[in-house]
């Protein structure tokens, strides 16, 4: 807890380049001329002549509260000057004269109110016999908010100094400051035995590596830290800290809070136990609650994925089907791009179920779902709409020929026979093809007229394509 500086020193060089004209040049000035010059300056600037003032400027008017200059004019300066600085001295101004530096000093203003002044004094004697100026440097405000800053600093340090818990001030990792609470509990006699030490010298070995990351990690966790300390004469002490920031802006300032809770507990000996029984089970919990976080994380992931998706074929379902049909849409509008979509019947699936059973039905659409999943890109989508119905969306084409390359792959894919563990099976595909923005502009016309489209191809011999004939200008 260093002392606030003092306000740095003003640059008094105008005032200071003024009055040290030579005496000849000042002598040359009117009154007036001379009067103008001193008045135009922000400090006091007053003539002595034989200790006595015989001229003050106007700021100097103001900072001593005169409320003109008969109030000044034949007074001593000397009798301005506290008690404190001028008792012991008969001639003060002849004795500043020849001190190079301004002295600060406090001074009585025509009403009493005290002002502090950094003062200067040059001797004249070419104008006149004892002739001095005086320069005055109000620095009253700046002198007030340090002694405001020092009782401050000397009140927080005496409620510190008084507290009951060790409290320590780290500055970049090392003490610089510890209470007389803290040197108690750290055997010391001497601050400089703690003073510009870092305070992991002070911690039993097991404890140490606590400051060894980001500090500011350990103030967000805004919680005591058990902790251990080994004092001068090595003798252990059990401890919580608390971590705070001091925003001093010289460095990274800490102050450090630590509780004894050595004679809180039975033993030593118990109290390690009992600390390392609470790690154990908190080591337990923590494993515990990330397998139940991690089994609660699969079981939702599950539930989303199942009603998403078709239970038999794993492909999307309807409802995941619209909603990236959806977003394609609104893709191909901000992209100026098309958007396909493929509405599929299976032909020949019917006989199936009826004469090899509804598991080989499965096992055909399962199939046709894998081969369906494999004809299209990745950011396309594959889903099952109901039955041995499946919708294709394709995103971000550029043409609608784009489209009719898939679906030649699709009905490629799907004539090849499915073999069903001793049976074969074949089947085709009627699908109806709408585009956006030719055929709809949303998932609900375009998804109508791809359906419109398959049944046409189904009325016409089945094992086909078509694209729906409905233009949006026609809906």
């Amino acid at each position: 807890m260093n002392n606030a500086p003092v306000p740095p020193v003003r640059d008094n060089r105008a005032t200071a380049q003024i009055v040290s004209q030579p005496p000849n040049i000042l002598q040359e000035m009117s009154p007036i001329a001379m009067s103008d010059m001193l008045d135009s300056l922000s400090d006091l600037v007053c003539v002595c002549i034989d200790g006595k003032i015989r001229h003050v400027n106007t700021p100097g008017l103001a900072i001593l509260d005169a409320d003109s200059p008969d109030a000044l004019i034949g007074l001593p300066f000397q009798n301005l000057i506290c008690d404190d600085f001028a008792a012991t001295i008969e001639d003060i101004i002849a004795v500043m004269a020849d001190e190079p530096e301004a002295t600060p000093m406090r001074i009585k203003g025509a009403t009493g109110k005290l002002k502090s002044l950094r003062i200067k004094v040059v001797s004249m004697p070419d104008l006149g016999h004892n002739a001095h100026i005086i320069m005055g440097e109000n620095i009253t405000r700046q002198v007030e908010l340090t002694d405001a800053i020092h009782e401050s600093q000397a009140r927080f340090r005496k409620l510190v100094d008084s507290a009951l818990d060790l409290i320590c001030v780290m500055n970049d990792g090392l003490i610089t400051y510890i209470n007389d609470a803290g040197m108690k509990m750290l055997k010391a006699a001497y601050s400089d035995e703690v003073v510009g030490q870092r305070l992991e010298t002070f911690l039993h070995a097991n404890y140490k590596d606590i400051f060894d990351g980001d500090i500011r990690e350990l103030v967000a966790e805004d919680m005591l830290i058990p902790v251990r300390f080994v004092d001068i004469s090595q003798n252990q002490i059990d401890a919580e800290i608390g971590i705070t920031i001091l925003d001093s802006g010289r460095g990274e300032n800490f102050m450090i809070e630590a509780r004894d809770i050595t004679r809180h507990n039975r033993a030593v000996t118990a109290l390690r136990q009992s600390i390392e029984n609470l790690e154990n089970r908190v080591q337990e919990r923590t494993r515990a609650l990330q397998d139940e976080v991690t089994e609660r994380r699969r079981a939702e992931d599950m539930l989303r994925h199942v009603a998403t998706h078709d239970g038999l074929t794993d492909l999307p379902n309807r409802s995941l089907m619209v909603d990236r049909l959806d977003n394609a849409i609104a893709r191909a509008k901000r992209n100026k791009t098309i958007c396909a979509v493929m509405f599929l019947d299976l032909d020949g699936f019917k006989p199936i179920n009826d004469t090899l059973g509804h598991d080989n039905g499965d096992l055909v659409l399962r199939e046709a779902a894998v081969r369906l999943a494999d004809c299209i890109r990745d950011a396309d989508t594959a889903a099952r709409f109901g039955g041995d119905e499946f919708v294709l969306v394709l995103s971000d084409l550029n043409t609608a020929e784009d489209s009719v390359t898939v679906v030649n792959k699709v009905l490629s894919a799907l004539s090849e026979p499915f073999d069903l563990g001793g049976h074969t099976a074949h089947v085709g595909a009627s699908i109806g093809i709408a585009l956006y923005p030719d055929h709809g502009l949303n998932a609900e016309t375009i998804l109508k007229h791809a359906d419109n489209a398959m049944y046409d191809v189904k009325g016409a011999g089945k094992n086909n394509y078509a694209f729906a004939t409905t233009s949006k200008a026609a809906q």
